[in-house]
């Protein structure tokens, strides 16, 4: 229960913490969700790898963005798939710390 109590204190150190967190967090385990239901089911049997247009929504604007780099572009050796899951994931935690830190509010004084 320590880990518990030590981001129960770091949240409520903010004007709106505990709403802050109750945004970013359920939004990071969705984005960890759809990165695993992904990896999943792109390996199975049968996969076309449609299953990665989950992922794309859930991540949905920087993933837009990242649609725009040019890797396919690269010398010898394309990079896999396993990258775009990466970038993807990444791209949804990003997101999900932006939302902790616009939704946290001011920080409270010390007083």
């Amino acid at each position: 229960m320590r880990p518990l109590r030590a981001l129960t204190r770091y949240v409520s150190r903010y004007e709106r913490g505990g709403f802050a967190a109750s945004i970013a967090g359920p939004y990071a385990l969705i984005v960890v969700a759809a990165t695993v239901y992904v990896a999943i089911s792109t390996h199975r049997p049968g996969s076309q790898g449609l299953e990665a247009v989950v992922l794309f929504a859930v991540t949905a604007p920087i993933s837009m963005l990242l649609m725009f780099l040019p890797l396919a572009s690269l010398p010898d050796d394309p990079p896999g798939p396993q990258i775009f899951l990466l970038m993807f994931t990444a791209a949804g935690l990003f997101q999900a710390w932006l939302l902790w830190l616009i939704a946290r509010g001011r920080r409270k004084d010390q007083a």
